[in-house]
């Protein structure tokens, strides 16, 4: 069912090119419905996307919550801007990431809210993080916005736990919501561009699992086998899912964390500021991300927390070096040796449903 929010939009094109993803029922999926958990597993091996419809998952406020928090001055929302060290939650304004292997600024902010810090999780209970009133106000019904989304990447991730025969508890065992990590609800604003303009440059996310909530289009993926890039239309009381570079470390490559990119929204959509609303589900933050299919691989594994530091920091203007500095901030998915997920046989693109 579309939300007040997406009621209230331009239409994407009919004639624009779109990837073929499928569309996974989250009430069958929850309900253990086989087809639904083959089309979850499919996916994650092809485009590392799909969509998910009937989450239960309340949303329109955040676009509320974006619309007033983007609206405050610049000196107001640099209050609690999150720095160029790796701390990942707070402020980012526009620029201060960039986009190409010639540094070039984005054109897109956002504003990260810890999970912990919502949930008083560790030191958040007794030193919370301070933030702009537009979202302290908002703090009951972002428990609520998160303890859903949450929910449903537990079912997501029980999902392919069982589908690479761990068992269904391995991999929700290692992404706790009462336990401290780097999980972080987002929102993200940027100004009308043409759809040649690139807002967000490609890259894979570096999490487990996002969860991703848009009005309009410009999300970009690239397809596995051609590496060309098509949209991902936004499709009325869908979450987009995708899998992050934690997970693919966590499962010895098994699975696909799909490179995209966000440019300008095609069509008569490009004259409206684009806001999305996203949900970052990452292991517990002592977790190690070395592959539980392989534990005996020899692999010197990091912590979650070091791993979600070391890629923010790489992804800041300030950070940036030359080329190598943005093939490093990419993802595990640029690297020599895992363009491609270990399959038996290669992934096909998933046909739309």
């Amino acid at each position: 069912m579309p939300s007040r929010i997406e009621e209230s939009i331009p239409s994407f094109p009919d004639d624009v090119p779109t990837a073929n993803i499928y569309t996974v029922d989250f009430d069958r999926l929850k309900d253990g419905d086989p087809e639904e958990a083959r089309k979850v597993y499919e996916a994650s091996r092809g485009y590392g996307f799909f969509y998910l419809s009937n989450t239960h998952v309340d949303y329109d406020f955040m676009f509320d919550l974006a619309n007033e928090t983007f609206k405050l001055p610049l000196d107001e929302k640099m209050k609690y801007e999150m720095g160029n060290t790796g701390r990942y939650f707070g402020y980012k304004m526009s620029g201060s990431n960039y986009v190409d292997s010639k540094g070039t600024p984005d054109q897109s902010e956002f504003y990260n809210v810890s999970k912990d810090d919502v949930m008083g999780n560790g030191q958040y209970k007794e030193h919370p993080l301070e933030h702009p009133s537009t979202i302290e106000r908002r703090r009951g019904e972002l428990e609520g916005f998160m303890s859903s989304a949450h929910r449903v990447v537990l079912v997501v991730l029980k999902v392919l736990s069982e589908q690479l025969g761990l068992g269904p508890d391995v991999l929700p065992d290692l992404h706790k919501l009462d336990r401290v990590g780097g999980d972080q609800a987002r929102v993200t604003h940027a100004p009308p561009v043409s759809a040649d303009t690139i807002t967000l440059g490609e890259h894979t996310d570096f999490g487990s699992v996002t969860v991703l909530f848009n009005q309009l289009g410009g999300l970009q993926v690239i397809n596995p086998e051609s590496k060309n890039y098509k949209y991902v239309k936004p499709q009325p009381g869908c979450a987009i899912i995708n899998l992050g570079d934690a997970l693919v470390k966590l499962v010895g490559g098994r699975l696909y964390s799909g490179v995209h990119r966000v440019v300008g929204p095609p069509g008569e959509q490009a004259q409206s500021p684009r806001h999305s609303v996203v949900y970052f589900a990452r292991p517990n933050g002592d977790v190690k991300l070395k592959s539980r299919l392989d534990p005996d691989d020899g692999e010197e594994a990091m912590t979650a927390d070091d791993w979600i530091a070391q890629r923010a920091k790489l992804r800041r203007t300030a950070n940036y070096q030359g080329a190598d500095t943005y093939h490093a901030s990419r993802g595990t998915e640029h690297t020599k040796d895992s363009g491609k997920p270990k399959l038996d046989k290669p992934a096909q693109e998933a046909e739309a449903m």
